[in-house]
């Protein structure tokens, strides 16, 4: 794919909608792509799962993507069977948790109930981001292409592509990290329970990163750092390092916090993934 002239931003876009394809024409915007490489050739996509995995790929591509979400629409069995096919076959890929099961302090405690019942859920991602999208927006929506009602579509995708980016956006962000502080990327993960969410947390060295990524239209204020340590003081983490990247600058309080471990990622840093 050719981009001679887009900003980090657009190159973003696109690659977190066009990861896997071949596209010769140049684009200058992602809309305009998607309208007429993915709407317009919608039938050169097609994928042949039965009724239940594609019902399984549309619920992952739009919710939180947990392993075990799908039961609630599917039986339990064929929930489990398709999931476990889709990763055999490398279309989804597992992302397992960091969360540590609750065990008994001493040799003679009983756990209450629910702890004994408390279930660790991992999570599932698309091997590409085209996958995701196609599952997210296509999918559901066929039946408007079909019908010659691409614009109808174009427009669900235009309210709802920045909520889509986030996951992508939060998936660059570890490889930033990875990067600037030469890690292998599978130590930098997200870290996730029933009751909160880090977006980064990663240890090296016997030091803590943590951290926030922001995929927004405007800049990030200071809540989000009283939020990370908040956080880290429920998880019993002191980090050495805070990591936030943001799409879109950071107010100047936040810019103004005299902290050394605090590190503020913008998108010029994300340069450092096509150099």
């Amino acid at each position: 794919m050719k981009f001679p002239n887009l900003s980090i931003d657009e190159l973003i876009k696109f690659h977190l909608v066009f990861d896997t394809l071949d596209i010769e024409k140049s684009y200058d915007d992602i809309f305009e792509a998607i309208e007429n490489e993915i709407l317009a050739k919608y039938q050169e996509f097609r994928f042949g799962f039965d009724s239940d995995t594609k019902k399984a790929l549309m619920k992952f591509a739009k919710n939180d993507r947990k392993k075990y979400s799908i039961n609630r629409y599917l039986p339990h069995y064929k929930a489990t069977r398709i999931v476990n096919e889709l990763l055999e076959s490398g279309f989804l890929e597992l992302e397992l948790s960091r969360e540590q099961k609750p065990t008994p302090k001493h040799k003679h405690e009983k756990l209450p109930k629910r702890l004994r019942r408390y279930v660790i859920h991992d999570k599932v991602n698309f091997s590409s981001h085209f996958t995701r999208f196609w599952f997210r927006f296509i999918e559901p929506n066929l039946a408007l292409l079909e019908l010659g009602k691409s614009d109808i579509l174009l427009d669900i995708i235009k309210d709802d592509f920045d909520n889509y980016l986030s996951l992508g956006f939060e998936m660059l962000s570890q490889e930033v990290l990875a990067k600037k502080f030469n890690l292998n990327l599978e130590d930098v993960y997200s870290f996730w329970t029933k009751e909160l969410e880090m977006d980064i947390l990663t240890k090296f060295d016997d030091k803590f990163i943590v951290g926030e990524v922001k995929y927004k239209g405007r800049k990030v204020c200071k809540s989000v750092l009283n939020l990370i340590n908040a956080r880290c003081e429920k998880l019993g983490i002191e980090p050495d390092i805070i990591t936030i990247f943001s799409r879109s600058g950071y107010s100047k309080e936040l810019r103004n916090v005299k902290d050394k471990n605090l590190l503020l990622f913008g998108l010029d840093d994300f340069k450092i993934l096509v150099e």
